[in-house]
């Protein structure tokens, strides 16, 4: 379920194609720099405008102001991702994303995203304008939010643990189905299924600490970790 927000693999780029053929394939979160960084960043910012939840142009076009040429437009883009995931939704992401940035923000910068983890400093974020951002409308009167995501968590909704993780994951919560995952597995309930979802959100996270203290925890609750799990733990090595 997590590879729908962030595939892997890669794909072959024709230099007959437009860009708009081309990018829409691409898998890869750092981009090619065989592409014009600021012509992709401007299409990556039409689609977040149109889809403000396709989380994997977020983090390709954020990346993207990593370039030398568009460090100026970081700030904006990454406060896209914080509007367009809300105050509760996808802290994880927004948490790495801001991990990954902070070398090219300044200290004030930083200390403006952090001050977000909080619903208090959330309020109006939209009004808070900023170059890059497509989202925010920079009006200084209240006004409806931009995106309303309206979404009801019942268990009793789901089948299964794992159907309403992946439930999360289409909304961007990651966080919350990690937590949901780990609590399955905790409890001794042996389904390859939740584990490979959840090591899977381990290693698009790179969450190798996560993943040891959770084996460290399996071992001492007197569940051996699978074959799977033990490979996966091998190849967090390299993370």
């Amino acid at each position: 379920m997590l590879e729908k927000i962030f595939p892997g693999g890669s794909s072959v780029t024709s230099v007959a194609l437009s860009l708009a053929f081309r990018i829409l394939d691409e898998k890869t979160l750092r981009l090619s720099p065989n592409y014009d960084a600021l012509q992709t960043w401007r299409f990556l910012s039409h689609q977040i405008r149109r889809y403000p939840l396709d989380l994997r142009a977020h983090v390709q076009r954020i990346l993207l102001t990593h370039s030398e040429d568009l460090t100026d437009r970081m700030e904006g883009s990454l406060m896209d991702l914080y509007l367009a995931l809300g105050n509760e939704a996808g802290l994880m992401l927004k948490e790495r994303m801001l991990e990954q940035c902070s070398p090219y923000l300044s200290p004030e910068a930083v200390q403006f995203f952090k001050q977000l983890q909080t619903e208090d400093f959330y309020q109006g974020l939209d009004r808070e304008w900023r170059l890059g951002s497509v989202l925010a409308t920079g009006e200084n009167q209240k006004n409806h939010s931009l995106i309303t995501v309206e979404r009801q968590v019942e268990t009793s909704h789901y089948g299964s643990v794992l159907e309403e993780a992946q439930a999360c994951l289409e909304y961007g919560q990651i966080d919350i189905a990690q937590e949901l995952l780990e609590q399955e597995i905790l409890a001794g309930h042996n389904n390859p299924a939740v584990e490979q979802e959840l090591l899977n959100i381990y290693q698009y996270t790179r969450n190798k600490d996560k993943l040891n203290q959770l084996t460290s925890e399996l071992i001492a609750a007197g569940i051996e970790p699978s074959e799977t799990w033990k490979a996966q733990q091998s190849e967090a090595n390299n993370w």
